[in-house]
């Protein structure tokens, strides 16, 4: 799982710095999800319906918005989220 930044210009991604291409920001972040799935389903009913689309959509595309990064890395740490 990491944060990238996204240019909405050209579509490129970057860790770091700014779009490779040259474009000016403001840039988008995104967290790459991978290879994960749900493993404790009683502690993920725990959050709001919304929140519980919005992860799973995240893990089904393997790509959520960047604000969904802590709470992913959050989800990871406590065992709810397995990751390779």
């Amino acid at each position: 799982m990491e944060l990238v930044m996204l240019c909405p210009v050209c579509n490129s991604r970057f860790r770091e710095g700014s779009c490779p291409n040259g474009h000016g920001g403001p840039y988008l972040s995104r967290v790459l999800v991978g290879d994960c799935e749900v493993r404790d389903f009683e502690r993920f009913s725990l959050l709001t319906g919304t929140v519980q689309q919005l992860v799973l959509t995240s893990i089904e595309a393997g790509e959520g918005p960047g604000y969904l990064y802590p709470l992913l890395l959050r989800l990871r740490d406590f065992g709810v989220l397995v990751c390779s």
